[in-house]
């Protein structure tokens, strides 16, 4: 298909939308209302610029205790395991199973948010968390060991797959991937932070004060959570002019949300009548069958075989290096500040990249599109703008791999391995 006769066929599209949008106003906008202020032909939300850093900010601190709270508790292996007179296989269990909840959680957790709302399901599972891991600082035995770690990681877990489906609540595709970037960038960093402060808390207070830290610093964000955390979900608040149900309203309400439309607000009500059971009903199997779409699994399962390589590698590390250079606990978990200062850069890097793509690709098309607007982009090739630049990503990890695993062969001087992580 032809640019221009792309163009044409975009222009009239765009057209009758408008033509759509301007009658549905019309009809739905109730007597002696105010002046409409929903302006879904201009802009796919109305959150503003400030609003969105501070929702970004907010779901890349949640995001956070997935990952930390995976690896803060590293240092706490051989501790539990003498105070608790058990075995390795039977500590490694504790690791064990909060990786398999940390899997299966989240289908649970994600539907409930696209179906109730984000903020309700944020504050259950963050309770969950906080309350698990008070259970986690204080318990005696194997058995409570596992059933709190399986209740941590099903409070945490869902964080990090309820963080991107609320950036797609009120971003475009085209504004997206720096909100990525930086979403990415802290949660990436918890290889570094959670073993390096996991082993001064353990040296310093005791295993125990892992936990009792992680219920502190998750009740911070469970304060800014409920005071400051707003409802984004598209079938509850619309492009964020309407207001939501109780269940879903932040304390500070008038602070982080937009101001309501009383017009759309009819529209949406209206909608909401309309569902069925069905769709008020979450169903956690829905997200597991997106497994089966095949551009859906292509990109799966390559950037699976890529994940596990990154956690072999930090995995295996603290065994390697104790024996190939004798590093101590704390020098060992200091080496992993290598892994969070790698992801912080990376993160970052790559959201700028594929926002440059993103405009690279719609120069070529020669479309602009508005980055408020989330336009009808039928024809417009997403995947490569999206995938523009991942080979280039691809090559680096597999060219930093190889001579890692050829320097810890040879033992040389330790810090090729570092950069090389």
């Amino acid at each position: 298909m032809s640019v221009t006769t792309y163009q044409s066929q975009h222009q009239n599209i765009e057209t009758k939308q408008e033509e759509r949008e301007e009658k549905n106003r019309q009809d739905h906008v109730p007597p002696n209302s105010t002046k409409y202020t929903h302006t879904s032909e201009n802009a796919y939300s109305v959150f503003t610029l400030a609003q969105k850093k501070w929702i970004v900010f907010l779901l890349t601190l949640f995001a956070f205790f997935s990952p930390f709270s995976s690896t803060v508790y590293l240092p706490a292996l051989l501790p539990v395991q003498q105070e608790l007179k058990i075995t390795t296989t039977q500590v490694n269990l504790s690791l064990t199973t909060y990786l398999i909840f940390q899997a299966i959680a989240p289908t649970l957790s994600g539907e409930l948010s696209d179906t109730l709302g984000r903020r309700p399901v944020y504050l259950l599972t963050f309770i969950v968390y906080v309350g698990a891991c008070a259970g986690l600082a204080v318990q005696k035995s194997l058995a409570a060991l596992l059933i709190l770690r399986m209740l941590q990681s099903s409070g945490n877990s869902g964080t990090v797959a309820i963080a991107f489906g609320t950036l797609a609540d009120f971003t475009t595709p085209a504004e997206r991937g720096s909100y990525m970037g930086f979403m990415n960038s802290f949660p990436l960093s918890s290889p570094a932070l959670g073993p390096v402060i996991g082993g001064a808390i353990a040296k310093s207070a005791g295993w125990r004060w892992i936990f009792w830290f992680l219920v502190i610093f998750s009740s911070l964000a469970l304060i800014l959570m409920f005071f400051a955390f707003p409802e984004t979900n598209r079938k509850v608040v619309g492009d964020g002019s309407i207001r939501p149900p109780v269940l879903n309203r932040a304390i500070l309400e008038k602070l982080v949300s937009p101001k309501e439309s009383w017009a759309l607000r009819s529209e949406y009500a209206s909608a909401r009548r309309k569902r069925t059971l069905k769709d008020m009903v979450p169903n956690p199997l829905r997200s597991i069958l997106i497994i089966f779409n095949k551009d859906v699994s292509i990109i799966l399962l390559v950037m699976s075989i890529f994940y596990a390589a990154f956690y072999a590698v930090m995995a295996s590390l603290p065994k390697l290096f104790s024996e190939i250079y004798g590093y101590n606990e704390l020098q060992i978990g200091l080496c992993y500040l290598a892994f969070g200062t790698g992801g912080i850069i990376s993160s970052i890097v790559t959201g700028k990249i594929i926002d440059r793509d993103f405009q690279t690709v719609e120069k070529k098309a020669g479309i602009k599109f508005d980055r408020r607007k989330l336009e009808n982009v039928g024809e417009f090739p997403l995947e490569e703008a999206r995938l523009k630049s991942i080979w280039y990503a691809m090559g680096l990890c597999i060219a930093a791999i190889i001579p890692y695993g050829w320097a810890l062969s040879r033992k040389p001087v330790s810090q090729l391995p570092h950069w090389t992580t």
